[in-house]
């Protein structure tokens, strides 16, 4: 292991502190001079072996998860059973993750290095020192966790099988999955993209056959389909329960964790081939097929499912209607197993991204074992941060209560990631003003960065100032924006300790070494100097 100290002042290691010095490993220009990169790129020890379909699969399979199967019967009653609002929020969502997207591909042809929405903000929001890299860092591993697609794939997988769908035979057949998963992952990078891959095409499979079937039912009368149509024109706009701002908020909420991985691609640049170019052709091809098959299953959810069963299907509404069009045997058995499997595709992805993430966060160095957690021990994988993933999954899923826990954990897991996104989008303007030489090869409009951030306040404030925003039967609990927010606050403390009250009461300085491991992997570690030392 080679290790190679930097000068031991706090200062040091401020994020990209060397930008204003223009140094030819940060920013590189074309021919014509105009500046392409704030940050140089950055091979992963693994390489660079995700090309232009592997990375649409990617974004597919981290998007198309359990949210058009789970998460619409919830979003029906917040939208108060009124098909117009319902259809409203999640087109609502499809523009927030439209929008957003071309904010990160602006700020990831920038800075094309793997960690996502870390490394921008630390980038951007550089003051006061080290703050929003610890901030976002330690809470992005505490919630580097998977357990929502893990249930969705065990009701589904029961259900296919015409197994009763008790909650431990559920969680254990999530489980079980999860612990496979780590295992491809942890034993072989390589295979595990493979199998990935594999899904995501038949994740692109089962999408087609969702918009064929809404266009088939949809479109056609019902002497040829033989399926009853329950959209009314008269009852269109109408709603059949009690509905506000803030319950609409709720249900964009929602959406926008159906939506949720178009910004989790980032977080493995260093792994993808010509970043730039491959993102900005992945991008918007894999959102479109989202957004078309969203769009359809929702309306076909209307047209075949009657309203009450809707409200009441939960978990299971994409089983429902697969079993009302193509019977017991194709419906309840065949497709709904290929959703089962298409959700666990979603739990390889989910599981691949977050340990990239955790990996980044451990190089820093500033939390306990990064030297271990960051390693890619023991087959070039990093199967230290897959187990961590799968140690904080287990927990959550073998602790947690009965209830709505599905749509609790949802929002909870939503909510923090609309400040971070609301942060990125002001992001864009924060880097054009600190840098007016700079051309992004990849642009976001300013009209698409504003309608960011103004959603994104709105589905911050709203659901804040409501007088419960938790699912039906868990207003007991805590409301989920605050435990977010006490979330986000426990990880500034740990900044606040480490950083500043630390150095201040002990009477030292931060410093930073860096340290090559022996898969040429760069990994930080802190030390303290007295006054004498330094």
């Amino acid at each position: 292991m080679q290790t190679k100290k930097q000068t031991p002042a706090v200062s040091v290691s401020a994020p990209f502190a060397d930008l204003e010095s223009n140094s030819s490993d940060n920013l590189l220009e074309f021919d014509n001079g105009e500046v392409t990169y704030l940050q140089g790129l950055e091979d992963a020890p693994q390489g660079r072996h995700l090309g232009l379909f592997s990375t649409i699969i990617l974004f597919v399979s981290r998007i198309l998860g359990s949210g058009f199967l789970a998460i619409s019967s919830g979003m029906y009653n917040d939208c108060g059973r009124s098909p117009f609002i319902f259809l409203l929020s999640w087109v609502v969502a499809s523009c927030l993750a439209f929008c957003g997207l071309f904010v990160y591909l602006e700020l990831g042809s920038l800075i094309p290095r793997s960690g996502g929405t870390k490394v921008f903000l630390e980038f951007i929001y550089d003051k006061p020192y080290m703050m929003t890299s610890v901030t976002v860092s330690v809470y992005s591993v505490m919630f580097g966790f998977t357990i929502l697609n893990l249930l969705v794939f065990g009701e589904y997988c029961l259900h296919a099988l015409n197994v009763e769908p008790s909650v431990f035979r559920t969680r254990l057949t999530g489980l079980i999955l999860l612990y496979m998963v780590c295992a491809f992952h942890g034993i072989s990078v390589r295979h595990g993209v493979k199998v990935q891959d594999f899904i995501g095409a038949m994740k692109l499979i089962l999408a087609g056959i969702i918009v064929a079937t809404g266009l088939w039912i949809n479109l056609l009368p019902y002497s040829v389909t033989h399926v009853e149509y329950h959209v009314k024109s008269s009852e269109f706009f109408l709603a059949k329960t009690s509905v506000s701002l803030s319950l609409f908020a709720n249900a964009v909420i929602k959406g926008t964790f159906a939506y949720g991985g178009w910004n989790s691609v980032h977080t493995v640049t260093n792994e993808i081939k010509d970043p730039v170019r491959t993102l900005k052709i992945a991008g918007p091809v894999a959102l479109s097929i989202i957004t078309l098959t969203y769009i359809a299953i929702n309306f076909t959810y209307l047209a075949v499912i009657p309203s009450n069963e809707i409200a009441e299907s939960g978990q299971l509404i994409g089983a429902v209607l697969f079993e009302k069009i193509y019977g017991y045997h194709l419906g309840r058995q065949f497709l709904t197993l290929a959703s089962a499997i298409c959700t666990g595709g979603n739990v390889f992805v989910v599981l691949y991204t977050i340990s990239r993430v955790s990996q980044e966060v451990f190089r820093e160095g500033y939390l306990p074992f990064s030297s271990f957690m960051a390693s890619n021990w023991p087959r070039n994988a990093p199967l230290p941060t897959l187990l961590l993933s799968c140690a904080f999954s287990t927990l959550i899923i073998v602790a947690s209560p009965g209830g709505d826990v599905y749509n609790y954990v949802v929002s909870l897991e939503s909510y923090p990631q609309q400040i971070f996104v609301a942060l990125c989008a002001c992001g864009i303007f924060v880097i054009r003003s600190r840098f007016p030489y700079v051309v992004a090869p990849i642009r976001s409009s300013r009209i698409g960065s504003i309608i960011v951030m103004i959603i994104s306040a709105y589905l911050i404030i709203l659901p804040l100032v409501s007088a419960n925003p938790n699912p039906k039967g868990l207003e007991n609990w805590v409301p989920y924006t605050y435990l977010g927010l006490f979330s986000l606050f426990f990880c500034f403390l740990y900044w606040l300790c480490m950083f500043v009250i630390g150095p201040y009461v002990g009477n030292y300085t931060l410093a930073v070494e860096e340290q090559q491991q022996a898969d040429g992997l760069i990994v930080k570690r802190w030390i303290k100097l007295r006054a004498g030392e330094i």
